[in-house]
């Protein structure tokens, strides 16, 4: 059952819990290792109309892993740009970089799943102007970002643009 069905104050409240824990080394371990895994499941399950992040916008982006070659799916919040998806990873400090983000270095062809949709896209680092422009909305999305960043971390902002070209290989 979506968040939103249970109304606002429950979907609200989820929000909430969702952003505060998040913005913890604590939170960043359980979002990476127990959330995470779990939302893949209920999203592609409930083909994008259930996410534990209560109304935080949330799409699954399968890249191609940078050693194994093999497909690895995270769940990413993100902000939309007309056609484009707008997605970021802010790296708390003495973390380790996020796969997903090495992963796009060496192949930046990858898969969105948004809503039950599937699409190819391209991923491209978001020039300095696209910066300025999107980092207010991300922070508005996921509040956490600014406070990593802020505290010395780095982020990674990517606009995923669809591919009309099939892939080769």
């Amino acid at each position: 059952m979506p968040w939103r069905v249970l109304g606002p104050p429950f979907s609200a409240l989820v929000s909430r819990w969702v952003q505060v824990v998040g913005s913890t080394a604590t939170g960043v371990w359980l979002i990476k290792h127990v959330m995470s895994p779990m939302q893949r499941l209920i999203y592609r399950g409930s083909r994008g109309r259930v996410s534990l992040t209560g109304r935080f916008p949330v799409l699954l982006l399968t890249t191609t892993g940078r050693r194994s070659g093999q497909p690895r799916t995270v769940p990413v919040f993100y902000l939309r740009d007309g056609d484009r998806y707008v997605i970021c990873n802010v790296r708390p400090p003495g973390e380790r970089v996020n796969p997903w983000v090495l992963n796009i270095g060496a192949d930046p062809d990858v898969l969105v799943e948004v809503r039950g949709v599937t699409l190819r896209a391209r991923a491209r680092p978001a020039a300095e102007e696209e910066l300025a422009a999107f980092w207010p909305r991300l922070v508005l999305v996921w509040p956490a970002y600014d406070h990593f960043y802020s505290a010395g971390g780095e982020r990674s902002v990517f606009v995923l643009e669809s591919d009309p070209l099939p892939r080769t290989g």
